[in-house]
């Protein structure tokens, strides 16, 4: 099971607890998509898709996770989630993996869950949907994971080495690296203490009603959600998951599904973590933002402009390595949720050996460079040009995304209330801002993003290179001198050079070959030796894509 990251955060230790209890859009849903509520708070979405033909996915979402954990249960909503594969109700023992695999539904491809601070979500993808009986079944595996998981002592027992085994392999150097940093860009927050996977002392030895108090107190039907994407008849589905799940009861006083913000601090906060098998040494300043819990075209409308942002800035990165004179091995910028209450912009520089500091400071640099004196029309056009192109073939292509991506959206819509559109009417709202949003506009925007507070500076790198990581001191002096210092406005020279200079010549066709498999394919070797394919293909309109490679690699090396 893959752990994916959703942290939220605790302010002011539990004082505000429950004061965020639901995020909003204002933003209609995708019209495609059939939803409801039943009397037991179980929501539903359930939308037609053709990719692939006769396929179905089926996603669990449950909206509480790690966050949710008391001290003694730490790594018990991660535990509970590999339990949902041991035992049901309707499933005894590997019952569940057995049923789908026997349909050609296999596990860890097409069936798999993930656990994170705030949810919990179980898939199962690529289900036939000719076979009615197989439909029947995986929509009673989702009814069983709502609330009745077997949780015998001894499947519990059985998993506790799983979990050990999981606990050791997750020990990257990533990994502890994060352990390290994590209290320092939490600090003051349970966070900081949910790294999901959890305490191994407690996955050893916590006593079977734990995990069975965890289970009955979160998982619930006015938590959870479930999702039908794929060739399916929408409104025969809808019926089944009324009858399904409508009997699932929820108690009359259930616990307060409480949310958590990050401590707010004047104070740049400053730490270091290094790792014997950390390959480089880096060096990031975070900005920790509030996210808005109304989700509407104002927040679209920014959100495209922190696009066009570090695009930009990115861009201005790679001009700065491709000199080949900067500090950096890699310099980039984005912005990145860390919470359902908070996203952080981040400014990080991958340093060259001995130069974290200046690496830093030319970073710092061409962002302050950029909040001065704001962006070129010329870079806002091109930003413009490349968005709107992007967003053309999406749209060419609607027909082409596939159940996994839809469902993911609407993951997405249920935990965060993240708008999700018809692609006619995504189309329509984006590219209506994009084309509207003027110089001006922006360059006034950029200037909000940089404040002096709530910054985390974060230094991470191997073991040897820790004794020259700089100090907060030092990290804070390069700010303000850069603060401080004259800038020139940013400008790039024209280069009118040809991409090839020279003239090529062409290798003649010694001779044609088939694709054995791929009638529409066509093969060619040239008078030099090499074999070229070309395969015409609609899927992907308006693109083309090249690849090349040489057999041998490194086996050609004495």
């Amino acid at each position: 099971m893959n752990s994916k990251k959703n942290i939220i955060l605790a302010i002011m230790a539990l004082s505000f607890q429950g004061a965020f209890s639901q995020f909003k859009t204002t933003i209609p849903l995708n019209k495609n998509v059939t939803t409801g509520k039943l009397k037991n708070g179980l929501t539903y979405y359930i939308l037609h898709n053709q990719e692939p033909k006769d396929r179905a996915s089926f996603y669990f979402v449950q909206n509480v996770g790690a966050m949710q954990e008391d001290d003694n249960q730490n790594g018990l909503a991660h535990f509970l989630e590999h339990m949902a594969f041991n035992g049901t109700q309707h499933f005894k023992g590997k019952g569940i993996i057995k049923m789908l695999e026997k349909n050609g539904v296999s596990f860890g491809k097409d069936i798999n869950a993930y656990t994170a601070q705030d949810e919990t979500v179980y898939n199962i993808s690529a289900v036939p949907v000719t076979n009615e009986k197989l439909i029947d079944s995986t929509l009673w595996v989702l009814h069983d994971w709502s609330g009745s998981l077997s949780l015998t002592n001894e499947e519990i027992d059985a998993e506790r080495g799983v979990i050990r085994e999981e606990w050791r392999t997750r020990r990257t150097s990533g990994f502890r690296l994060k352990m390290q940093t994590d209290p320092v860009l939490y600090k003051g927050s349970k966070y900081s203490k949910r790294d999901v996977i959890g305490d191994l002392n407690i996955i050893n030895n916590f006593k079977y009603a734990e995990l069975r108090n965890y289970y009955k107190k979160w998982y619930r039907p006015d938590l959870q959600a479930v999702i039908i994407v794929g060739d399916v008849d929408v409104k025969a589905m809808e019926q089944k998951v009324k009858t399904i799940f409508s009997g699932i009861p929820l108690a009359k006083k259930v616990a307060s599904r409480n949310y958590f913000e990050i401590p707010r601090h004047d104070e740049l906060y400053f730490g270091t973590a290094s790792d014997k098998e950390a390959s480089s040494t880096n060096i990031t300043l975070q900005y920790v933002l509030d996210e808005p819990l109304v989700k509407d075209s104002i927040l679209s409308r920014k959100n495209v402009m922190n696009s066009f942002y570090t695009s930009i800035l990115n861009n201005r990165f790679k001009e700065l390595i491709l000199k080949n004179k900067s500090s950096a091995l890699g310099l980039k910028t984005y912005f990145e949720p860390i919470s359902r209450l908070n996203t952080s912009f981040a400014i990080s520089a991958a340093a060259k050996k001995g130069k974290t500091l200046e690496a830093f400071e030319e970073a710092y640099t061409e962002a302050e460079r950029l909040k001065r004196f704001g962006i070129a029309q010329t870079e806002l056009d091109r930003a413009k040009k490349l968005f709107i192109s992007s967003y053309d073939n999406f749209l060419s292509n609607k027909d082409k995304v596939d159940n996994d991506t839809w469902a993911d959206k609407l993951t997405n819509y249920f935990l965060k209330a993240k708008p999700f559109l018809s692609a006619e009417d995504d189309y329509k709202l984006i590219v209506g801002i994009i084309k509207s949003i003027t110089l001006e506009e922006i360059n006034a925007y950029i200037k909000t993003i940089q404040k002096p507070t709530n910054q985390v500076v974060l230094v991470t790198g191997s073991d040897e290179d820790k004794a020259n990581f700089p100090t907060k001191e030092a990290v804070v002096e390069v700010m303000k001198k850069v603060e401080n210092k004259t800038l020139e406005p940013y400008t790039k020279k024209a280069n009118n050079e040809p991409l090839i200079a020279k003239e090529l010549r062409p290798a003649a066709v010694k001779k044609t070959f088939e694709v054995p498999g791929i009638a529409a394919a066509k093969g060619y070797t040239l008078e030099n030796g090499a074999n070229v394919i070309v395969l015409p293909t609609t899927y992907s309109q308006d693109q083309v894509v090249l690849t090349a490679f040489s057999k041998g690699g490194k086996s050609l090396v004495k």
